[in-house]
C-alpha cells in the first residue's frame, strides 16, 4: 500500500520564514565622538592677502612703557643725551600646507546605500579642526624652532617643576581653585590684557574640570546661570577667580615634558588673555582658507574614471605671541575612572 503524506500542523514562525527576511538599514547615522575644541575662537586672526609675495606671517607690537626713558629737562637747555628709539617687537611664523584625501570606487558611488562622500567631508572637517587646534596648543606650550616664544609654566600642588610634579600623588597634584587664582594673579602681575568682559580664559580637560568642580563646589558661577547667554563662550563651564573656564578635549598630556602622549599623567591647561596667540584667518580671500575638493573626472592617474577622490587642504600654522600673556598650568588628576 502506498504511503500517504500526512499534512503538517502548527503555526508558521519566523524561523520558518528566515530566508524571506532582510535587514532594514536606517539611513540616519548614529552620533560619533567629536572633539570639543576651543582655541581657534581666541586666536588673533592673522591675514596674508593674495598677491603679496609672502607665505610668512609677522606680527608686531610696541614695547611696554619704561620710565627709564623719562629725562629731566633744564629750562632753556636742550637735552644732550640721544633721543629714545622706538623698536617694535615681532613674532614670525611660516605657513605650512596640510591635508588629507580618500578614494571611493565608482561602483561604490553608484550602488551604496549610505553616502560615503558626505561622511568623508564631515570627517575631513573634524580632522582638520583637531590638527589645527593641536598646532595652536603646541605653539603655546613648546614654541617652535622658528619662533621659540611660549607661555610661562606653573605647576600644581607644591611642585616647582615637571620632575617634582611627577613625584606627587594624583591627589596632591590635582587642579584646585587656588591654582586658578594663582594663574590670574600671575597674568595681572605681568600686565596681561583680559578680554573685553574683564575676564581671562582657561581651557581645561574634562578630568581637570572634574577636580575643580569637586574641590570648589558652590564657589562656581555656572555659565547656565548667566543672564546674558550671548556672552557665554562655546564650551564654557562657568567663572571662577576672574577666569572663564572652558572644557576642551585636546589637552597636552605628557610623561616627558613637552612630548604628547595620550595616556600621559601630566595634563596642561592653558590660561590666557586677549591676543595671546595667532593663526591664519580661515575665511575670506586669504590663501590659507581651507578647501575641500571632489575630483570625479577621469585623468592620467585614473583613465577609466574608476574612483572618485575627495581631498582637503589648508595653508596654516600657529604662533604664540608673548610669554607674559598666558600660563601653561600643569597638573595631575584625582579622576580614577577608565
Amino acid at each position: 500500500m502506498a504511503t500517504v503524506n500526512q499534512p503538517l500542523y502548527g503555526a508558521v514562525t519566523s524561523t520558518d520564514k528566515a530566508s524571506e527576511y532582510r535587514i532594514y538599514f536606517q539611513k540616519k547615522l548614529l552620533e560619533h565622538q567629536v572633539h570639543e575644541l576651543q582655541l581657534y575662537e581666541f586666536c588673533y586672526p592673522a591675514t596674508i592677502p593674495k598677491g603679496e609675495g609672502s607665505k610668512t606671517m609677522r606680527l608686531f607690537r610696541a614695547p611696554p612703557a619704561d620710565v627709564a626713558n623719562v629725562i629731566t629737562l633744564t629750562e632753556g637747555v636742550p637735552p644732550t643725551q640721544a633721543p629714545y628709539k622706538l623698536i617694535y617687537e615681532f613674532v614670525t611664523r611660516t605657513l605650512q600646507q596640510y591635508g588629507g584625501y580618500a578614494q571611493v570606487s565608482d561602483v561604490v558611488s553608484e550602488t551604496e546605500f549610505l553616502n560615503t562622500g558626505d561622511s568623508l567631508m564631515e570627517k575631513f572637517g573634524e580632522e582638520a579642526a583637531w590638527w589645527c587646534d593641536g598646532l595652536i596648543r603646541d605653539a603655546c606650550i613648546n614654541g617652535t624652532t622658528e619662533e621659540p616664544t611660549k607661555f610661562g609654566r606653573m605647576y600644581a600642588g607644591t611642585a616647582i617643576d615637571f620632575a617634582s610634579l611627577t613625584a606627587l600623588t594624583a591627589a596632591q597634584g590635582a587642579f584646585q581653585g587656588a591654582d586658578l587664582l594663582d594663574c590670574v594673579t600671575k597674568l595681572r602681575l605681568n600686565k596681561a590684557k583680559p578680554f573685553s568682559d574683564g575676564c581671562f580664559v582657561a581651557v581645561v580637560s574634562p578630568d581637570q574640570e572634574r577636580d575643580l568642580l569637586e574641590e570648589q563646589g558652590t564657589a562656581w558661577t555656572y555659565a547656565a546661570a548667566f543672564n546674558q547667554p550671548d556672552k557665554i563662550y562655546k564650551g564654557e563651564i562657568g567663572t571662577l577667580s576672574g577666569i572663564k573656564v572652558l572644557r576642551g578635549t585636546n589637552p597636552m598630556r605628557q610623561t616627558t615634558e613637552g612630548v604628547y602622549l595620550a595616556t600621559g599623567a601630566i595634563i596642561s591647561a592653558l590660561v590666557f588673555g586677549k591676543d595671546s596667540f595667532a593663526a591664519p584667518k580661515l575665511t575670506g580671500e586669504n590663501p590659507p582658507s581651507p578647501k575641500v575638493n571632489t575630483i570625479t573626472q577621469a585623468d592620467s592617474a585614473n583613465p577609466f574614471g574608476q574612483f572618485i577622490t575627495y581631498v582637503w587642504k589648508t595653508f596654516y600654522n600657529a604662533v604664540c605671541l608673548s610669554t607674559w600673556n598666558g600660563v601653561v598650568y600643569q597638573t595631575k588628576t584625582a579622576y580614577t575612572g577608565t
